[in-house]
């Protein structure tokens, strides 16, 4: 798109044989937004921000070891790992990278279904 702007404005500039003009000084440049959902995605990571929260505010800053399993209601998730959509499915991500690393995070909420039995959920 900047280099068909370029190659207009080059063109024109040269039958008009006025001063030329700096296409791209003229485009500001689009910054990315900053993303409410995570915190501050570390390089390949976006979820370690999230993850480093979760450790500082279960585990007193250690880390989770493999096998860990974490049962956590999603109001007091949303309070150490914020959302701009206040759901379950808002951490599937998480949720995800965390089985990836042996993590079991499992996220009630009032609006999930709770069986007492494995038969149940069959």
């Amino acid at each position: 798109m900047i280099q068909l702007l370029q190659s207009m404005f080059s063109s024109m500039a040269e039958t008009w044989h006025g001063p030329t003009m700096n296409v791209r000084a003229a485009i500001p440049e689009a910054q990315p937004e900053k993303s409410v959902n995570s915190a501050p995605s570390v390089k390949g990571d976006p979820y370690a921000g999230d993850i480093d929260k979760l450790q500082n505010a279960l585990f007193d800053g250690h880390p989770m070891e493999n096998g860990t399993h974490v049962d956590i209601t999603l109001q007091d998730l949303l309070q150490i790992v914020e959302r701009k959509r206040r759901r379950v499915d808002a951490y599937r991500g998480l949720v995800s990278r965390l089985k990836k690393m042996g993590v079991t995070l499992t996220i009630n909420s009032q609006k999930s279904k709770h069986n007492d039995s494995e038969f149940e959920k069959r």
